[in-house]
């Protein structure tokens, strides 16, 4: 089977989750909302157009980037490989875009960043088929925004959270060594 491989651009519309499974490995999941603009020359000016939300996976070491340095709100460009998911009983299929990335960074057509290189242990194991089913069953609801427990919840509190999937709360406070944003300058007068 040939892969699609995709570019997006969009703004994140909610904190990114990591997952640890039972043998080590992470993965961390975002969604990423994009618009389509255009200029109506009826009016002369631009308008929004469809949005569409993109499901992002990332395992591994980009997981655990992203978990550290991607915040709600922020825009990013994600590249990976394009997943359409069916699921839900027959006669109420769902689906949904997903983007298994290889790429994440934040846009920078909006801001300013700076890059820090991560210290880095040994390689996680992969998942087997079991694992990824069970990730996919638990991202259902979180895909779609319904009801959820959040993610700093304790297993133990929510019996929808499968057994085998633990959440890594993110604090949301960057180190000074992995902060993405820097101070803007102060004009110098002439």
């Amino acid at each position: 089977m040939n892969d699609i491989h995709v570019t997006i651009t969009g703004n994140v519309t909610a904190e990114p989750r990591q997952h640890t499974f039972s043998d080590g490995s992470r993965v961390t999941s975002l969604r990423v909302i994009t618009t389509n603009r255009y200029f109506d020359k009826r009016v002369q000016e631009w308008r929004d157009g469809d949005k569409t939300v993109f499901a992002i996976r990332c395992w591994r070491a980009l997981g655990d980037n992203v978990a550290q340095s991607i915040r709600a709100g922020q825009p990013v460009v994600v590249h990976g490989r394009l997943r359409i998911r069916e699921f839900g009983p027959e006669g109420e299929r769902r689906f949904m875009a997903e983007v298994e990335a290889g790429s994440v960074g934040h846009d920078l057509r909006w801001g300013m960043g700076s890059f820090t290189k991560p210290q880095r242990g040994g390689a996680a194991p992969a998942l087997d088929t079991e694992s990824r089913e069970l990730l996919d069953r638990e991202t259902e609801d979180w895909a779609f925004a319904t009801a959820r427990p959040a993610a700093s919840a304790s297993p133990e509190a929510s019996p929808a959270w499968p057994a085998r999937l633990e959440p890594v709360a993110a604090t949301g406070e960057a180190s000074e060594e992995s902060s993405t944003e820097e101070p803007a300058e102060e004009p110098v007068a002439a």
